[in-house]
């Protein structure tokens, strides 16, 4: 029988062991006290695997392979055995990494200008070499939980670089490779009806961000927020450009460097889409990886080119959800800017 101390690891032991012929319900219960969700983002090393229960590991796998293996003869429907065998195969793959786990929801909350936060649920696919940016990145939450610091939350956005007359239109504000959604939606809330946002990835990734969106839909409802989700593929070039009305105040990315081509790609898009305005700003936050340092700094060199300037950065270290060699959180340091047009500043 499984103990009621929530303190007291429980040993595999403790768990329904096939040879007693258990119920399909104390099964699917010990499976549930298994279940492994993903490292939480924190800035903390610290931060452990959140587990539904503590369970030693010793014989966690052999105990999940002999449910695999048994025919489960004594239950009494074939939805009921599908059902565990499927749970029990969860379970080994949570086991193997998070590139295993099935897909999830997830939540997470965003820091407001007030003492209020923002909660929001993310829906994230099982994850393939192909479908990496269905995953929510550390540099996106790090930089969702930065917004309502870096930005001034009410037009313009940086009121002392600007001497133009303020307008009453909504600012208007694009997500270029917004993956799960986390930082244009965190974006949305926080700007509520003095903005819009447009949120924007490849093809494939674009259905799962939608299906973001409407899983929010109440904080977006109540906070007054207006979100659109696109497809736009840098590699195509942009034609016709833009009418000033068309282009966009902000551009907001994170993590958007994991290829050669991408620092060309990334500028020509900005260069594209952004407002030639006083107050127009670029967001970036991304990961200082070493193998893709060089990508980095072209970025920069690009965006210079382009005549941008950077008018704010800094760096911050989070920790990822995967886990790092050691079995410990990964440390990811990452670098954040702001860019507005040089001349203008």
């Amino acid at each position: 029988m499984i103990s009621a101390d929530l303190d007291e690891p429980l040993h595999v032991l403790d768990l329904p062991q096939i040879y007693s012929k258990p119920s399909g319900t104390d099964l699917l219960r010990a499976l549930d006290l298994l279940a492994v969700k993903p490292r939480s983002f924190s800035t903390s090393a610290n931060q452990e695997a959140v587990k539904s229960r503590t369970v030693e590991p010793g014989g966690v796998t052999r105990y999940l392979t002999s449910i695999i293996s048994s025919p489960l003869s004594w239950l009494d429907t074939d939805e009921l055995r599908e059902a565990i065998w499927d749970a029990a195969a969860a379970r080994l793959s949570e086991r193997a990494g998070r590139t295993a786990m099935p897909a999830m929801s997830r939540v997470f909350t965003i820091p407001t200008s007030s003492d209020e936060e923002l909660t929001l649920t993310l829906h994230e696919p099982s994850l393939t070499a192909d479908n990496l940016g269905m995953k929510t990145w550390v540099s996106s939450y790090l930089l969702s939980r930065r917004l309502h610091n870096l930005l001034d939350i009410t037009p313009p956005l940086v009121p002392s670089s600007s001497t133009t007359p303020k307008s009453d239109r909504a600012l208007r504000a694009l997500e270029l490779g917004a993956g799960t959604g986390l930082v244009g939606l965190s974006f949305a809330a926080l700007r509520g009806s003095s903005a819009t946002i447009h949120l924007t990835d490849l093809p494939a990734i674009v259905p799962n961000l939608a299906h973001n969106v409407a899983l929010n839909v109440e904080l977006l409802t109540r906070t007054d927020a207006a979100v659109t989700t696109g497809v736009l593929d840098w590699s195509v070039a942009p034609s016709p450009l833009p009418t000033r009305e068309e282009q966009y105040d902000l551009i907001l990315a994170a993590d958007p460097l994991y290829s050669p081509k991408h620092p060309k790609w990334l500028v020509d898009t900005v260069g594209h889409w952004l407002s030639r305005g006083l107050d127009a700003r670029v967001v970036v936050e991304m990961p200082l990886r070493d193998a893709y340092l060089p990508q980095v700094q072209e970025f920069r060199q690009r965006m210079q080119q382009l005549g941008l300037a950077v008018v704010e950065e800094g760096e911050e270290v989070g920790y990822d959800d995967w886990e790092g060699a050691d079995g410990g959180a990964l440390e990811v340091r990452c670098w954040w800017s702001v860019w507005g047009w040089s001349e203008k500043l």
